[in-house]
């Protein structure tokens, strides 16, 4: 017999899980179902070849190539979110006009598309009249003569650059909201002992961020294997694939060569891989250090 509470639960949640189910369990099954098959996607002929495709894949150099420059969007990416984050917020804690005028700065990139920011940087490092192109001239900075987005580590810079503009000023609210929750009696109880500034963020501020950092790493993950938009307006792939990530290569297998099976193949690679990225985060995070106290107590 279903308790009033459980059926109260049930009913509550059926909607989101109804949802969740069509929108993304669906697709998902379906990805892996389509992936064991060669399909142009225009038709309803399709040729089953079993695990052919992940083996076909798995040998693909270009995809070696998105999943690599995924990788080390995540992990670059998120060192400096995560790292400039912290230090922002933390420098503007105190509530004057001029903090919040910088946090309003900085929040700017976040109220504009993804469409914009691929168009704004492909201005800014436009080799002709680009900002950033023309200030480097200025300051005899050598940039490649094709221009920056025509050479692969400088165009793989460009994409990490226009990311990082794009998502710092979120992760300087979110470390700032965490920094205000903190007991301010703790912060002054330490000043009285004579815990130096960097004392106090690290034995304090630091580790009772745990929370934040944990929903940090989630997001971070999540903007990085969303860099489709951005990837295919500034360099569009190149050049010669060196900026290619994983949403930009299942695009370019099922609608530019009509090859949807390939295509829902790399789709399930990303979603291994996601899984592997979001695992690897949270591993960095590393375990509440508030639990492990109260257990030790």
């Amino acid at each position: 017999m279903i308790s009033p509470r459980t059926r109260f639960i049930l009913a509550y949640l059926s909607p989101a899980v109804l949802i969740y189910g069509l929108f993304v369990g669906l697709p998902l099954v379906q990805s892996f179902y389509y992936a064991m098959f060669r399909w142009k996607g225009v038709s309803n002929r399709m040729t089953f070849v079993g695990s052919k495709n992940f083996v076909q894949m798995a040998q693909d150099r270009t995809l070696h190539t998105a999943g690599m420059n995924q990788f080390l969007l995540l992990s670059l990416g998120g060192f400096f979110l995560v790292v400039f984050g912290v230090t922002i917020a933390h420098a503007l804690q105190n509530r004057t006009r001029l903090s919040r005028t910088v946090q309003a700065i900085m929040l700017f990139p976040q109220v504009i598309s993804m469409v914009m920011v691929g168009i704004i940087w492909q201005f800014m490092w436009n080799p002709s009249f680009g900002l950033l192109s023309k200030g480097a001239q200025a300051l005899s900075i050598p940039l490649p003569k094709s221009g920056v987005l025509g050479v692969s580590g400088w165009a793989n810079a460009a994409v990490l650059i226009a990311f990082l503009w794009h998502a710092i000023g979120f992760y300087v609210m979110l470390f700032s909201a965490g920094i205000s929750g903190i007991d301010g009696e703790i912060l002054e109880a330490s000043k009285l002992d004579g815990a130096s500034g960097w004392t106090r963020f690290q034995k304090i501020t630091w580790p009772l961020l745990w929370s934040i950092k944990r929903i940090a790493m989630v997001y971070v993950v999540s903007n990085v294997m969303g860099t489709f938009v951005l990837v295919r307006l500034l360099t569009n792939s190149g050049p010669d694939n060196a900026t290619q990530v994983l949403l930009t290569y299942i695009y370019q297998k099922g609608w530019e060569q009509s090859q949807m099976g390939q295509a829902a193949t790399v789709a399930v690679y990303s979603f291994l891989i996601a899984m592997l990225l979001g695992s690897l985060a949270m591993f960095v995070v590393g375990k509440n250090p508030e639990a492990r106290r109260s257990v030790e107590a």
